[in-house]
């Protein structure tokens, strides 16, 4: 059986933010312009500071070619901010021209101008995912330092009317990172965002509970929300009983002549399992393929695809062990797992309708 990803991440910016959230596992480049050669590094984090060129661009999305019928969505995001990467609207083009149907990033908007916007929208973009952590500046502006939210709101709503005005086809789903700081704001940001969006283009409001990424979020026992503790607990419960009653084995079929299997993230996900391990590929900027969203230090180099086949790098033994042990309920005993919780964010994300 081969696994092939119904989600594939490409990461087009690594280290280089105008954001300074707390809840960021990365140490970013102080200043944009300065050398990406440096090696800064946090938690054990160095990899360089880089912006992927459009030709190893066009090279890694060649290589899904072959799979573009399987893969649901490509992500353009990573751990920098897409909007400072100045061909990120060549990338979408050229995505579009291998095959990818739905293409979408997440970013925090900060510098989303009209103009960045309009060409993000003929370049082809499917998706957008404001990241906006708070109804008021103040609190906003805590959780996201050096951005500015007042810019952002009139951005985004700038992007909504210039895509609606010309009849774009790409969903905006604002997304708030729910913490200590902006949890008791969210009824009322769902009421304000609301009015804002269109059902019709598949717009929406996202909320996920912050989360220790990879386990190494600085102070995320101060973030996490009052009843995160059992949130989780209720997610471990729902993940056993996933493992026990064998949904795992009903949904992890392989299709085709091929003995392929491709399966939907959310569907992993309802069953409490990582979809990084089953449906998700995530790319660094280097090429490199990581373990999963969350190895955002690259602790495991289990490939690189400019010079390798993705899809035999995503069923190497490294995934097959991982897999394996989420598979048997044992996944607490991999030290990159038990003290992740990203899982369970993905598991109690909600939307609005």
């Amino acid at each position: 059986m081969i696994y092939i990803p119904s989600h594939l991440q490409i990461e087009p910016v690594n280290r280089f933010c105008d954001a300074r959230c707390p809840m960021c596992t990365i140490k970013f480049v102080p200043d944009f312009n300065k050398s990406a050669k440096d090696d800064l590094s946090s938690n054990g984090m160095a990899r360089p500071a880089e912006i992927m060129s459009l030709e190893n661009f066009k090279i890694i999305a060649s290589k899904f070619k072959p799979y573009v019928d399987r893969i649901r969505f490509l992500s353009l995001h990573g751990c920098g901010e897409p909007l400072l990467d100045k061909n990120l609207s060549d990338k979408i083009k050229c995505a579009k021209d291998v095959g990818f149907k739905e293409i979408g990033f997440t970013s925090n908007c900060n510098i989303l101008t009209e103009e960045t916007s309009k060409k993000l929208l003929e370049a082809g973009l499917n998706c957008i995912i404001p990241s906006i952590d708070g109804l008021t500046k103040e609190v906003h502006e805590a959780i996201r330092p050096r951005t500015d939210y007042e810019k952002i709101v009139k951005n985004v709503q700038n992007f909504i009317k210039l895509r609606d005005q010309h009849n774009f086809n790409c969903k905006v789903l604002i997304r708030m990172v729910r913490q200590q700081l902006n949890s008791h704001q969210w009824d009322d940001y769902n009421t304000f965002w609301r009015k804002l969006l269109s059902t019709e283009k598949g717009d929406n409001v996202l909320g996920m509970d912050v989360h220790n990424t990879g386990g190494k979020v600085p102070n995320y026992n101060k973030m996490k929300v009052n009843n995160y503790n059992s949130m989780e607990e209720d997610h471990k419960i729902h993940h056993t009983n996933s493992v026990k009653n064998g949904l795992f084995d009903k949904l992890l079929v392989s299709k085709g002549h091929d003995d392929e299997i491709f399966v939907k993230q959310s569907d992993v996900e309802e069953l409490g399992g990582c979809a990084d391990l089953f449906s998700r590929l995530s790319i660094f900027v280097s090429g490199d393929v990581a373990l999963c969203a969350a190895d955002q230090a690259e602790y495991f180099k289990l490939g690189n695809v400019i010079n390798q086949d993705p899809i035999e790098i995503f069923n190497n033994g490294q995934f097959s062990h991982y897999r394996k042990k989420w598979l048997s309920d044992s996944y607490k005993e991999l030290d990159h797992c038990k003290s992740c919780t990203l899982v369970t964010s993905r598991f109690h994300k909600t939307y609005v309708s």
